[in-house]
């Protein structure tokens, strides 16, 4: 799985300009999405659709928006995602079209490891490195 330094690194370079430095009241999450053995492109296809969707209905920002796929111990299929909601009360008052999406994303979705299928903890950026380098941390 990617370091978290990294997705931080890669949040950070991929953020409009000035996102970074602002006090936005924007929500930047992290899902964690554990696919079901054999729905992965299923899966991936509904994400595309959430994102359309979420873009089309103005409820988070164009970038940054990043997709990673990995495994976990036992080999089954990770997804990671950052996405950064145009504000703090948006995931919490979806409209009915975007909860549709999730409930079939949870669907496809397992519970592993004593974690729920989908997780989606919100992060702060607490210190941003120069991008300018184009090496992100390891």
């Amino acid at each position: 799985m990617v370091p978290s330094r990294a997705l931080l690194a890669l949040y950070l370079c991929l953020a409009p300009a000035g996102l970074q430095d602002s006090k936005k009241a924007t929500e930047t999450v992290l899902v964690t999405h554990r696919v079901r053995e054999g729905k992965e492109a299923e899966y991936l296809g509904l994400l595309a659709r959430e994102w359309s969707t979420l873009r089309r209905l103005g409820l988070v920002l164009e970038r940054p928006h990043i997709i990673l796929r990995g495994s976990e111990e036992q080999g089954k299929t990770i997804l990671v995602e950052i996405l950064t909601w145009k504000d703090h009360e948006t995931p919490d008052n979806a409209p009915p079209e975007v909860e549709q999406i999730w409930s079939e994303l949870e669907g496809l979705a397992e519970k592993r490891f004593g974690h729920r299928g989908i997780e989606f903890p919100e992060f702060e950026i607490v210190a941003m490195e120069d991008c300018g380098s184009g090496s992100i941390p390891r």
